[in-house]
Parts: C-alpha cells; sequence; structure tokens
C-alpha cells in the first residue's frame, strides 16, 4: 500500500531527510511536510491537509531554535541563549509542547479518517522520565531504583544516603539527548561528577564533551543550577564492560517486536552517540551473551513498550550490568528510532514502522483524539 503520509517536523532535520530518503528507496511518494512552528503560529489549516487515509507522524521538533524557542514561551518560559548552547527551561519546554500536542490533536480531530503513527498521551508520558519510570516499574518492567522528586543538591545527597546509595543518575526530567545528565559518585570528602554540563557564570550550558568535577563547592553549585529544571534521579547500576569499553543498548520495539539494535559504546558510563562514542559490535556481543540473554533483552525491551498499549513504536534503552547478568531499562524515546544504516529483514526503522502499521487491524489504526 502507497498510502499519503503527512509529517509534522522541522522540514530541514536529519530526521526529516532520513525519513524521505527511506520512502524513496521503497519507491514511495515523499512525505508531506508541515513545520511545527506553522502550526504553533497559527499558519496553518492542519485538519484541511489531512486526505481521507493519511497517515500522519510527529517527529522530534529538535535541529530547529526557532520552533524550541516558540514551545518555550508557549509554556511561559524565557528561552535565554539556546543559539549558544546554554540548557533550555525544560518545564517550560515541556509545557509548551504539551500545549503544541493538545493543539495538533485538536485539529486532527476535524480532519477526515486517517492512521497516526503517534498518540500524544504517550509521547508525553516518554518525555517524562518519571512517569515513565513509575509506568515502567507498575508494569513489572525491571528499572533501576529512582528517588522522590528532589529539589536541590542538599536533599538530593540526603535523599540518596538514607537509601545507602553513594552513586546517582541524575537526569532532565524533560530532558533528551542526555542533556543535563550528571553521573555522581561520592565518598566521604571525595566527589566526582562526569555531565554533559558546564557552568558558565552560574549558568548550565551543554557540552558534547563530558566535563568533569570535584569538589562539593562545585558539584553542588552543578546540581543546584539543575534542579529548577527538575530532575529525575536513579541509582547508578553498573553497566556491563564489552571489547574494553562500556556498553548498553539502544533497542527500537516495532509493532510489538524487538527490532533494530544499536550497541552504544563508550569510555565511560555516559554512552550517547553525539557524544563522540561509537556504535559497538552487535553481533560479537550477541555471541558473547548468548542466546538465552539476548533473547530476554528483547523481551524485557518489548514489555517495556507494551506499557503503552498500542503504541506502535518507541526507542528502549536497555542496560546490562557487569557479566551480562542483568537487564534493566533505562528510558523509553517517543523519538528513539533515528538508527540510520540499521536494517532488520531488509528494512529499516522507518520501513518497518509503515509496514507494521499496515499490518495493524482496522480498530487500531484510526487513532481517537487523546
Amino acid at each position: 500500500m502507497t498510502a499519503d503520509l503527512l509529517l509534522l517536523a522541522p522540514p530541514e532535520s536529519r530526521r526529516v531527510r532520513a525519513f524521505q530518503a527511506s520512502l524513496a528507496e521503497q519507491g514511495r511518494p515523499p512525505a508531506r511536510v508541515v513545520t511545527p512552528l506553522d502550526v504553533l503560529r497559527g499558519g496553518v489549516d492542519l485538519a484541511s491537509l489531512v486526505r481521507p487515509g493519511s497517515v500522519v507522524r510527529l517527529d522530534s521538533p529538535g535541529e530547529d531554535i526557532a520552533t524550541e524557542e516558540a514551545l518555550i514561551r508557549l509554556g511561559g518560559g524565557v528561552p535565554g541563549d539556546l543559539a549558544g548552547g546554554e540548557l533550555a527551561p525544560m518545564r517550560a519546554w515541556y509545557a509548551g509542547f504539551s500545549r503544541y500536542l493538545a493543539e495538533v490533536d485538536a485539529a486532527l480531530a476535524q480532519a477526515p479518517p486517517h492512521r497516526r503513527m503517534q498518540r500524544r498521551d504517550h509521547i508525553l508520558t516518554m518525555f517524562d522520565k518519571a512517569a515513565t519510570h513509575a509506568r515502567l516499574h507498575a508494569a513489572g518492567v525491571p528499572v533501576p531504583e529512582a528517588l522522590p522528586e528532589v529539589h536541590s543538591a542538599e536533599e538530593l545527597i540526603e535523599a540518596a544516603t538514607a537509601r545507602g546509595w553513594s552513586r546517582v543518575f541524575v537526569k532532565l526530567a524533560y530532558g533528551s539527548s542526555a542533556s543535563g545528565a550528571v553521573a555522581l559518585q561520592w565518598q566521604g570528602p571525595r566527589v566526582s561528577a562526569m555531565t554533559t554540563v558546564r557552568l558558565v557564570d552560574g549558568r548550565p550550558y551543554n557540552s558534547r564533551r563530558l566535563v568533569r568535577y570535584e569538589g562539593w563547592p562545585e558539584v553542588h553549585a552543578l546540581l543546584d543550577a539543575l534542579a529548577p529544571h527538575r530532575l529525575h534521579v536513579e541509582r547508578w547500576l553498573p553497566k556491563a564492560s564489552f571489547q574494553g569499553r562500556t556498553v548498553d543498548l539502544r533497542v527500537v520495539v516495532i509493532g510489538g517486536r524487538a527490532q533494530h539494535t544499536l550497541v552504544r559504546s563508550a569510555a565511560g558510563p555516559i554512552t550517547n552517540l553525539h557524544l563522540g562514542n561509537e556504535r559497538g559490535d552487535l553481533d560479537a556481543l550477541k555471541a558473547a551473551v548468548g542466546p538465552a540473554r539476548w533473547a530476554q533483552i528483547g523481551q524485557v525491551a518489548e514489555h517495556a513498550l507494551a506499557a503503552f498499549p498500542g503504541a506502535l513504536y518507541g526507542g528502549v534503552d536497555v542496560l546490562l550490568t557487569p557479566g551480562f547478568r542483568r537487564v534493566a531499562v533505562l528510558e523509553v524515546n517517543a523519538f528513539g528510532d533515528y538508527h540510520r544504516g540499521v536494517r532488520v529483514n531488509g528494512l529499516d526503522t522507518y520501513g518497518a514502522q509503515l509496514r507494521a502499521l499496515e499490518e495493524m487491524p482496522e480498530p487500531a489504526q484510526v487513532v481517537a483524539p487523546c
């Protein structure tokens, strides 16, 4: 089937270019692209662009500073120096993103019958790390232990110490791409924080090179600068080492099946590929892990996405502990399917999603407003 595709995303982003290339490779017509900025500014009648039987796909609004600024303002915030890498005010960003998705849903409710590749409630939950963690835990998916919300460095250290923890991962509750992530460990007067954040005059900026802070005054300043963005703090589970490097996995679950998998390989604890880390050898890792444990990895990733009933796809971050003894889920990513060059049965992630959508029974294809 060659369905009409309507894509809501910044038109010049890498994800849009990759999606269009995948469609062309399959002999499908290109997707029509609507920029979120036009939706946010009221410059487009979204419902009128949907044709009977269209497939509507939302993709990340990132890679476009004007869109990010508009989302922040919609959420009641002030953007700051985004072009210079300053951390966006994430509470305001999330509030604006929520309102944007609500506007999209309201418009699509007036559109002709169509199919959606994502649901608003799924996207918003996946973008809230604490909410995702709670949902996975309730579903019996193995996840690291987490603290209740903390509002300062002092609260964080006190709460962790009360549980006997001295190593934690600090994440921005609404962050992505390791923005604001801190791998923190301490013992008495000694403390070390490895992070993607550099402080400039007390203000947090994103860094593509990991920064190390040592000394309690510096660490307190770092955590207190991040706390207004809302923190999600998990107990640090050590990651497996393979071929002399730290590894974890991004598994894209599509149509209920664990499919396209990337090994993320790093010299340190933060493995995101955009930080200069590497793709590991998937076949070699599978052989080292063994078929039984590898099957468990797929089952755990599938179980994680099943906690979002009806979700067509999601990128699941899976941790293996040293010796491959345990499996845990770190995050579920609404837009975690940008896996260029990774194919399963000849299809990349986008082709596999479209095939899975076509195979879904008719009642599941028409998505009502959430």
